[in-house]
Parts: structure tokens; sequence; C-alpha cells
């Protein structure tokens, strides 16, 4: 291509000097690409993190979460040696909603059972919880518990935890480029 002249494509065009020149047949739909990448970098997601509230809220393992993900929470009585199931789902906003409270028996210092929201499902008493906005669920982990915790259907291990460790789940509205950027920065805290 000679100086001076236009390119075959009618886009770029070399000046004199050598240098490369957009055409503004060019400009448009670059300018519309950049914007569309900007727009979907901004677009909302949510997260549910884990976090050590003891530890200047460190998170130990974050992950993307639609609308309606389930999280159980279940942990073994200490006392009573019954099993429990804390059931909550990702709701609008977003927020964490309390769906059902599973456990094989009642006793002491299990949780509450409500005659009037108290159902019995192959072999549990299920307390409904009415969808009930909590927050966040806070617990400590002990291994006479055998705590699991479990996010959609990907377990979380907190086997290497210790005894005492004080944990919180919540979920965080983020927009997908900075959850981009933060699972690429740190792989090991989302996957």
């Amino acid at each position: 291509m000679a100086p001076g002249t236009q390119g075959q494509n009618g886009r770029i065009i070399r000046a004199s000097d050598g240098t490369l020149i957009m055409s503004r047949r060019c400009l448009f739909p670059l300018t519309i690409g950049i914007l569309s990448v900007l727009a979907f970098s901004l677009w909302p997601v949510h997260i549910i993190e884990v976090r050590l509230p003891r530890q200047n809220d460190r998170v130990l393992m974050a992950m993307r979460a639609a609308e309606n993900t389930l999280v159980k929470l279940a942990y073994r009585h200490s006392v009573e040696l019954t099993a429990v199931e804390g059931w909550f789902q990702v709701g609008p906003g977003p927020q964490m909603l309390a769906i059902e409270t599973r456990m094989e028996s009642v006793g002491s210092g299990l949780p509450n059972t409500v005659p009037d929201r108290t159902t019995t499902r192959n072999g549990w008493l299920v307390v409904d919880e009415g969808r009930k906005p909590v927050g966040s669920i806070r617990f400590f982990v002990v291994p006479i518990n055998q705590t699991v915790l479990t996010i959609g259907d990907r377990p979380v291990d907190l086997t290497f935890l210790e005894t005492g460790t004080l944990l919180e789940v919540a979920v965080e509205r983020t927009n997908i480029g900075y959850w981009t950027i933060r699972s690429f920065l740190d792989p090991a805290l989302t996957g």
C-alpha cells in the first residue's frame, strides 16, 4: 500500500509518515463494541461468601449464585446426637431467606417446632420458616457436630478449620466485571 492511500477495506488509512489512522467507517463499530463490553461488565450478579468474622471478615470461599440457589447447613446436635438441617435460599435484593428447618426429633437445645408450621416428611420433623429474611447465617465449627455446608449442589470443605471457628455465610451483589477480575486474581477463593 502506497503512503497516503486507503487500505483495501477502506477502514484503515496509512498516513504519509507511516502511521495508521482509523476511518469513520471503523470508529462506529469499535465504539459500539467498547460500550457493549463496558455495559456487560457492569451486569449485576449475586455471590455467596463464606467469611471469617473474627479474622476481619476474611473471605474463605465465594461463588456465583443465581436467585433461588439453595444453601443447606446440616449438623448433628452435640447433646441429643440428632441430625438437624437448616435450608435457606438466595432471594431478591439479594438476601438470604429461611426456607425450612428439618430435624429427626425434638429435644433440649434443638430448634423449636411450631405446631401450625410443623409437618412430618420422610422421617423428618419439618418446620416451615416462611421464607423469612435472615440476613446472613452464622455458626461455629465444632468437629463433634459434623457440620456440612452445601451451596447449590457443592459441599464446602470445613474440615481444615480449627474447633470453635466462627463462620458467616452471606449473599452479596456485585457486577460481573469485578467478579471476573476477582476470580482471575484468586482462583482458590472461588473454586
